[in-house]
């Protein structure tokens, strides 16, 4: 429609579209056309990659007044927002300008999840990079994990190894030893690797803008019994869940097959998040692996495949995978050893 038009303030929505790789500037979508709202700092670069393909406003006062002025000037009446990356204040105080201009808007949040969820070749061919290369990583990285090394020594070789692949980490880098593998979440710190010591690693990179994901659990020295099992029951029920994944799948059965192998060993009040997430321009994004979920699995989403098991004050074991869906079943990305 003539007097309707889109806003993108999402960095990684405005990347889907424009291929920026910066932020910092909102882009208005009307009548098939770029509008770029951007500040005096960012100016050039905006300039430089839009070339002459879109027409660029420079903030005066504010993004919001911009908008106003801009919405005037092209005699839009009907503006639909992204607000996936608007806080409340924000969003509040657009509300108030585009009521008192008479501007009717609209909240999409769906747009670009729904497209972002099904990857084109060119996205399947970035992420599969980003999984080879944080293979390579964690290969290197295994091999130089000896005990008396602390978490942070082993993430900061992490970081290193990274940079030598002129890539960036996809999220801050879980180290976790020990007893600190029972927390999922862990953030790396001063405990050094013990002789037959559980170590947990999460680690993911980014290429070309798209995100990788993997995790293993692996032992320095030898594994106990307790230990042993509890990373046997992690990877059968990891494998299980792989095993079923194929287009038209439910999501939460992925789930639920992981559930019922840690279930059936007495530890499902261990397992304590959702079997896995959808992978691309974000970490995580669409689809949701989880019991809850109401996503149908389809060719060409990029998903991970994570159960894990955690003993409080003992330790824990997660094995996580990307996973490409495929119209036959699956093909798994990462290509890390277990």
């Amino acid at each position: 429609m003539k007097n309707t038009a889109l806003l993108l303030t999402n960095g990684k929505n405005i990347f889907y579209i424009t291929k920026a790789t910066f932020e910092g500037f909102w882009l208005i979508i009307h009548n098939k056309k770029f509008i770029v709202i951007t500040s005096q700092m960012i100016f050039g670069q905006v300039k430089q990659h839009f070339k002459n393909k879109a027409k660029i406003f420079i903030i005066k006062t504010s993004f919001s007044d911009e908008l106003i002025e801009i919405c005037k000037k092209y005699k839009i009446k009907n503006l639909s927002i992204d607000t996936t990356d608007i806080d409340y204040n924000l969003f509040q105080l657009l509300n108030t300008k585009l009521q008192k201009s008479n501007i009717s808007f609209s909240v999409d949040t769906d747009t670009f999840s729904k497209k972002r969820i099904i990857k084109n070749k060119q996205e399947i061919k970035n992420i599969q990079k980003a999984c080879i290369l944080v293979s390579e990583v964690f290969e290197t990285i295994k091999k130089a994990v000896v005990p008396g090394m602390t978490e942070l020594d082993i993430h900061f070789k992490i970081e290193e190894e990274f940079a030598k692949k002129h890539v960036v980490q996809s999220f801050k880098t879980i180290v976790a030893s020990g007893p600190n593998s029972a927390n999922p979440h862990h953030i790396s710190g001063n405990r050094k690797i013990q002789k037959n010591d559980v170590v947990l690693i999460d680690m993911g990179c980014i290429y070309n803008g798209y995100c990788s994901d993997l995790t293993r659990t692996f032992f320095i020295g030898k594994e106990n019994k307790e230990q042993r099992k509890i990373w046997d029951i992690v990877k059968l029920a990891h494998d299980k869940a792989l095993s079923n994944v194929k287009q038209d799948m439910k999501a939460s059965d992925i789930d639920l097959f992981a559930r019922q192998e840690i279930k059936k060993e007495g530890f499902e009040k261990n397992f304590i998040h959702t079997t896995g997430h959808g992978v691309g321009l974000n970490i995580h994004e669409a689809p949701t692996i989880g019991q809850k979920s109401e996503d149908i699995l389809k060719d060409a989403m990029v998903i991970t495949i994570e159960p894990g098991i955690y003993l409080d004050k003992k330790f824990g074991v997660r094995i996580e995978d990307t996973v490409l869906v495929t119209k036959k079943g699956y093909k798994v990305l990462t290509t890390a050893k277990y």
